[in-house]
C-alpha cells in the first residue's frame, strides 16, 4: 500500500481545518482552512521507485553443485576403479604402482564424476577415500627408497 506525499491535507477530526501530513502519520500541525476554496487537494500516490518483491517463491529446483542435472546416473567408473585401484595398492603392490594409478583415478574421479543426483556425492566421496588409502601405501611402499 503506498501513502500520499507528506503535505496539508482536510483534518480527519475537524473538517474546518488542515491537518500537517508527513507521509508516515498526521502531524500535530493544523491551520484554518482558507477562506476560499481552491481546486480539490488530492493526495499525491508516490510510486515506489526501488526493487519490487514477489511474496511467491519460484519452484524449487535441484540442479545445485553438489547434485548436477536431473538425468540420474549412478555409476563413476573413475571413482569404482581408484577404490579398486587402492585396494590392490593395500594388498598387493610392493612397489607403489597400483598407488600411482589409483591416485590419478581418483583425482579424475573428484574433479569429473560421472555420477549425477546424491550418487555425484557418493563418487566423489569414494574417489578422495581411494586417493587416501593409495597415498598411505604410496608413502609405505616408498620408504624403504628413503
Amino acid at each position: 500500500m503506498t501513502l500520499p506525499a507528506a503535505g496539508w491535507f482536510p483534518d480527519p477530526r475537524d473538517a474546518a481545518r488542515l491537518r500537517w501530513w508527513d507521509g508516515r502519520a498526521w502531524g500535530e500541525g493544523t491551520r484554518p482552512l482558507p477562506s476560499r476554496h481552491p481546486a480539490a487537494v488530492r493526495p499525491v500516490v508516490v510510486a515506489p521507485t526501488g526493487p519490487s518483491f514477489s511474496v511467491m517463491t519460484p519452484p524449487t529446483e535441484r540442479q545445485t553443485w553438489a547434485y548436477g542435472t536431473s538425468t540420474s546416473r549412478k555409476l563413476c567408473a573413475f571413482a569404482v576403479s581408484a577404490a579398486v585401484l587402492a585396494i590392490a595398492s593395500l594388498l598387493l603392490d610392493p612397489w607403489g604402482a597400483f598407488s600411482v594409478l589409483a591416485i590419478l583415478a581418483g583425482l579424475v574421479g573428484v574433479v569429473r564424476p560421472g555420477a549425477s543426483g546424491r550418487w555425484r556425492v557418493l563418487a566423489r566421496s569414494v574417489a578422495v577415500s581411494a586417493i587416501v588409502v593409495a597415498l598411505g601405501t604410496g608413502l609405505v611402499a616408498l620408504t624403504p627408497l628413503f
